[in-house]
């Protein structure tokens, strides 16, 4: 069955995927780190974007924003596996509220350091709505620091006129100082995966030997085509084999962020040939699929008629918009904002 069960949106459950990555941090002495602005609705926002180098030449841009709300929430885990309690708590109280084993629902922050009882350097940690999360993050990290962060996948679409464009974006719930890293220690391995909720619908060898999974993401309200890489030869026959399309699984995977380099062989030239490296793109990234969980198969949830029936919602939904105005306000291997040149995917 679906992993998550809440149908909201669509009358679907969304298709959830995570991610985490440990690196140096990058890009904070770009103008784009940090902004700050009042939305159209008089409400003051923020917003940090910045690069998290995972191994050389490889970045994962990660940004997150939020703005001043009516209310925040606390919750408290259930004694004995019971049910969790949450408080509704005014905006301007938010750093008021200390009732005993009350969480704030929001961002893990720790990018400054404090002493524990031992004397022992510790990250100072800090839970923050990501409004406020992202005046610490931008008041704290510079580049170079060894940061270890985890979060959510976004996907979406819009239209560039006649071509539809698609977004993935890592989003963080946390965002922690880590242990100096070393790429060129002998024990470095990169840490950037991620997990995902899949519906599949195909997978075709592509011309580099190397396998492209057709894939629909559940949204709250859209439904997104998202393309995986297999480059295990048997991982994708299984998929093949074991998957009929509108199947939703479990999948996980390598994050890869690479420069999207042609070599170019220059020919009518004086003198030697110049092979030059022809930059398509700033960078390429891809998600690239290593393991599934069979046990999370479904075949039901996501059927074609289920999803059929989805689209239309949207399309009905966007009709609306344009009529009235948009308002505002286990196979395989173990488990585990601003476009710039150099701030990676």
């Amino acid at each position: 069955m679906a992993e998550n069960t809440k149908k909201k949106g669509l009358d679907l459950p969304q298709t959830r995927g995570t991610f985490q990555v440990r690196g140096k941090v990058t890009g904070t002495e770009r103008d784009s780190f940090y902004t700050e602005k009042i939305t159209k609705t008089g409400k003051p926002w923020r917003s940090v974007n910045f690069g998290v180098q995972f191994k050389p030449e490889a970045t994962l841009s990660v940004g997150l924003n939020g703005m001043e709300k009516e209310n925040v929430y606390f919750t408290k885990r259930g004694e004995n596996g019971g049910k969790s309690e949450t408080k509704t708590i005014p905006w301007k109280d938010r750093f008021n509220f200390a009732e005993d084993g009350f969480s704030l629902i929001g961002v893990n922050v720790g990018v400054t350091k404090t002493k524990d009882a031992k004397g022992n350097d510790v990250n100072d940690k800090k839970h923050l709505t990501d409004y406020d999360a992202c005046l610490e993050v931008s008041n704290n990290l510079v580049d170079e620091k060894t940061v270890f962060i985890k979060g959510n996948i976004e996907y979406s679409s819009y239209q560039d006129g006649e071509t539809s464009k698609h977004s993935t974006k890592f989003v963080p719930n946390q965002i922690s100082l880590g242990k100096d890293i070393d790429f060129t220690a002998d024990d470095f391995k990169p840490n950037a995966k991620f997990t995902q909720t899949i519906v599949y619908t195909g997978i075709e060898k592509t011309e580099d030997g190397r396998f492209a999974l057709s894939a629909k993401i559940v949204n709250y309200n859209s439904i997104e085509d998202v393309e995986f890489i297999v480059v295990d030869t048997s991982l994708a026959n299984t998929f093949r084999k074991q998957l009929k399309p509108y199947t939703s699984i479990n999948v996980w995977g390598d994050i890869s962020v690479e420069k999207d380099v042609t070599e170019v062989e220059s020919t009518d030239v004086w003198g030697q040939k110049n092979d030059m490296k022809r930059v398509n793109n700033p960078t390429k990234g891809e998600l690239i699929i290593t393991g599934a969980d069979p046990e999370t198969i479904d075949t039901n949830t996501y059927s074609e008629a289920e999803i059929d029936k989805a689209i239309e919602m949207i399309k009905a939904s966007k009709a609306a918009e344009n009529d009235f105005g948009k308002q505002t306000d286990g196979w395989g291997s173990g488990k585990l904002e601003d476009e710039d040149e150099e701030a990676g995917w």
